[in-house]
């Protein structure tokens, strides 16, 4: 982060007039890293994204697919999700296949990337560049079974579905140090984790919650030599595509912190390091006049992939100790001209730290902590003190609830002062708790731009507001001149001012209706008015606190969708186990090819398994039946809502082709179904069976048809395609009967585990030749497994 903030420019709201352009949305990459030296196999989990769109990734030591396309999405049903939690909305995100090929040389690091499409752009999210060799979880439905893994290692790996548990193994020898790191939160994945550390016999050695954020982190000793078990999982036992994580394991030395926390481009800075087993304590790293903000540590023979370097033009200086009273920090003062930087560490509970600087009447200083935003665990409470001790200004936190510090405070009488430094809680402090104070001089009439988001999406015809405000805590009052530089042909934005002492302005954003549907980086600048020479500063974004700040906005312009699905309102009562069709009207709006018609990605409730077909409304037609399918196993009771998405190719005045995308969230245009009873349910005797491999069992199955139901009944056998080695042959119960027998063989060389349930099928039509269906689970385990216990019979509701 810079080090620069005369003022705070803040978009405070964004509006948007009704749209008809679906814009894209991703919430997720798999897996979301990658070891440098390697090419990786990727997944975007993407919605409106339709077969496929441009992908790009930014930064040094990447080249990944211009394009991803679409592939099989893994689905995972997992738990019933009763009300209310079913009645929350949820996004049904569909696998894009990519890859992306890492440099040998490849700075350690976070690379950013985005999608884009016909209809807009999405913002940049994150992907990691690492040093250690990588697994990517094979992901599989029902109990969690161990994998096994060699260390060093960094784990890809999904929380999904819901209340899943990922286990992972591997060996250790007694005395050695294990270090388990999760890497989720920072990097935009909505997963809390909680890993828990189990000895060879099964013992819980430890555990941990929140260590890095809420990542978790823990590190042990290993108590004896053999097989130990690392389990993560979600604090709140939540889970879906989107819950990815990094786990890191590895043995040996490892690279907690550093200090000081960076140093100066174009000079060297030598670290204090802080770990275990670390072959040294100390490094010297020479930093690049040219250097990035943030820098990725890299060191031999230790991993250190969490710890960044932080560099700047501003001259540094280190704590030097006793320096905790104004006495014994009375060193020479250090002035501070253009700037300067003090590196210090709380180095234990209630330490206070000292530094002594001069400067001169009538200038205005920005004194700023960087701590909590590089990792630490540091709560600063920053203090300007006059020579003799007394307090002038002091501040705790910056806006937004980040716990570093910040002082705009004008120098009255020019002489030495002190800048005073400590944690808020006097029972904290160590190694970590570094921190970097920067000291500068500012002009009241200088601000910085901030932008709380980095892309923003307008149709063809349709125009954004951005409402502005300016933070005027240098006593800046002055008028500022807000513009955007960089639009693109039909695009406009009309200068405005944000008058004196003023809050707010708006900036609009039109698009004409003749736009190219395109990507463009903008900048958002504001001006000093009447005032020589005139000051400029542009618009900055950072993704989450402690991201080096991205200049600039980008704008998706979007071609719009012509058409529109819609119905009047209707809700019905229909069984769990059958399908209910709902009549659609399309208002075309001048487009006349077909239309696709198929489940919205983003849904404005839990499905509860609610699943529907693709199908084609063709040319020229404005009336369609859609009909959708209950899983047997819904909840009673429930209300369930669908929402439908229609797509089609239109041309542009060019005659180039464009995948367009309407869905609607309107109460009226959903698929509204209140949820009754199966119709038809059948028994089995038990819910476990225990075979015996290379052997065959018969299960006898019982039909019970509901009122108004006769006829065949079908009956099959799936199960999780990752389960091998059985077979079950299907029949049919004929109309006159209620029961017969299901054979189920099992092989010699089947999975080991059956950790899945088989699926017990059963099938019939009613009067109007429309399907019902009902399923029940069986359990199978083995007679060597140890663990078997019968259970009571199992029956469909």
């Amino acid at each position: 982060m810079t080090t620069r903030f005369q003022a705070i420019l803040v978009v405070l709201a964004l509006s948007t007039a009704p749209a008809f352009a679906e814009p894209p949305h991703v919430s997720y990459i798999f897996p979301a890293g990658g070891q440098r030296g390697t090419e990786v196999s990727f997944k975007v989990g993407g919605h409106y994204l339709h077969e496929g769109c441009p992908f790009e990734m930014t930064g040094p030591g990447v080249d990944a697919s211009p394009r991803i396309e679409r592939t099989k999405t893994i689905w995972f049903e997992g738990p019933l999700i009763p009300q209310p939690a079913s009645q929350r909305k949820e996004d049904y995100p569909k696998d894009y296949l990519g890859a992306v090929t890492i440099a040998e040389d490849a700075p350690l690091g976070i690379r950013k990337w985005r999608v884009n499409t016909s209809q807009g752009v999405t913002p940049r999210m994150k992907f990691v560049v690492g040093d250690l060799p990588e697994v990517v979880e094979k992901e599989i439905d029902g109990e969690p079974i161990p994998t096994s893994v060699q260390l060093p290692v960094t784990i890809n790996g999904r929380i999904f579905p819901r209340e899943d548990v990922d286990i992972w193994t591997f060996d250790a020898k007694a005395g050695e140090r294990i270090s388990c790191e999760v890497n989720a939160a920072r990097i935009g994945s909505p997963l809390d984790s909680r890993i828990e550390i189990r000895t060879p016999d099964g013992t819980v050695l430890t555990e941990n919650v929140d260590a890095l954020g809420v990542d978790s982190f823990v590190q042990f000793v290993a108590p004896k030599a053999g097989l130990y078990e690392c389990r993560i999982h979600d604090i709140e036992f939540g889970g879906l595509q989107h819950y990815v994580y990094r786990l890191t394991i590895r043995k040996g030395p490892y690279l907690e912190s550093v200090y000081p926390l960076g140093g100066q481009r174009g000079d060297s800075v030598t670290l204090q390091l802080s770990g275990s087993e670390l072959p040294a304590t100390q490094a010297t790293i020479a930093i690049p006049k040219d250097a990035e903000l943030q820098l990725n540590l890299s060191l031999p023979n230790v991993t250190a992939n969490n710890v960044t370097l932080v560099t700047g033009d501003l001259p540094e200086h280190l704590e030097v100790e006793p320096n905790d009273s104004t006495d014994a920090a009375k060193t020479e003062a250090v002035p501070v001209k253009s700037g300067i930087v003090f590196n210090g560490r709380i180095d234990k509970p209630g330490d206070i730290d000292l530094f002594r600087f001069s400067a001169e009447a009538d200038r205005t200083l920005l004194l700023e902590v960087q701590s909590s935003r590089l990792g630490t665990p540091l709560d600063s409470v920053l203090s300007v003190l006059s020579n003799d001790g007394k307090q002038l200004a002091t501040n705790d936190d910056l806006t937004g609830g980040i716990p570093d510090s910040r002082l705009v405070w004008k120098v009255t009488n020019g002489e030495s002062f002190f800048v005073q430094i400590q944690d808020q809680f006097d029972h904290q402090g160590g190694s970590r708790f570094a921190y970097r104070i920067s000291i500068e001089e500012v002009a009241e009439q200088h601000f910085t731009l901030k932008l709380p988001v980095d892309t923003v999406n307008i149709e063809q015809g349709a125009e954004t507001k951005l409402k502005i405000g300016i933070d005027r805590s240098f006593g800046f009052k002055g008028e500022v001149e807000l513009s955007i530089e960089g639009l693109p042909d039909g695009a406009t934005a009309e200068p405005v001012k944000i008058a004196k002492n003023r809050q707010d302005a708006q900036l609009v954003i039109k698009v004409d209706d003749s736009a190219k549907p395109q990507v463009a980086e903008l900048k958002v600048v504001g001006r000093t008015i009447d005032i020589e020479p005139e000051i400029k500063k542009k618009a900055t974004f950072a993704s989450t606190p402690g991201d080096q700040p991205v200049a600039g906005l980008t704008l998706g312009v979007a071609i719009k969708t012509p058409f529109r699905i819609h119905s009047p309102f209707e809700t019905r009562y229909a069984s769990r186990g059958t399908t209910y069709t709902r009549h659609y009207y399309i208002d075309r709006g001048g487009f006349e090819g077909p239309i696709e018609i198929e489940a919205a990605d983003r849904q404005v409730r839990h499905l509860q398994g609610v699943t529907g077909p693709k199908v084609t409304v063709p040319a020229g037609e404005s009336e369609f039946d859609y009909t959708v399918s209950l899983p047997p196993w819904m909840e009673i009771g429930r209300t369930s809502r669908f929402c439908l998405m229609g797509s089609a190719f239109v041309e542009d005045e060019a005659g180039t082709k464009h995948r367009v995308s309407f869905s609607s969230d309107a109460q009226d245009d959903q698929v509204i179904v209140l949820v009754d009873p199966v119709r038809i349910s059948i028994q089995l005797p038990s819910s476990t069976f225990v075979v015996t491999r290379g052997s065959s069992v018969e299960i006898p199955v019982k039909v019970v048809r509901g009122t108004g139901l006769a006829g065949d009944v079908g009956i099959h056998v799936s199960a999780s395609p990752h389960l091998k080695g059985w077979s079950a042959t299907p029949f049919v119960i004929a109309a006159k009967d209620d029961a017969g027998l299901l054979k189920l063989h099992v092989e010699q060389n089947s999975s080991d585990v059956f950790n899945a349930p088989l699926i017990v099928h059963a099938e019939m039509k009613d009067a109007d030749g429309k399907p019902v269906r009902t399923e029940s689970r069986i359990h199978i385990r083995f007679r060597d497994d140890q663990t078997v216990s019968q259970r009571s019979g199992g029956a469909s509701k």
